[in-house]
């Protein structure tokens, strides 16, 4: 949410969460490698 509604950098998104930059990085990718499994099992459902 911080990331793409409010714009927030990977720095300050840091010092919101309390946790180090690498981190906010690594569960940013880890969240859209998710979302796009999830889309991926909605599209072959749909075809």
């Amino acid at each position: 949410m911080l990331r793409y509604f409010g714009e927030f950098s990977y720095a300050e998104i840091s010092d919101v969460v309390g946790v180090p930059e690498k981190t906010v990085k690594s569960r940013l990718f880890s969240a859209r490698q998710r979302l796009a499994d999830l889309l991926g099992e909605n599209r072959n459902g749909i075809e």
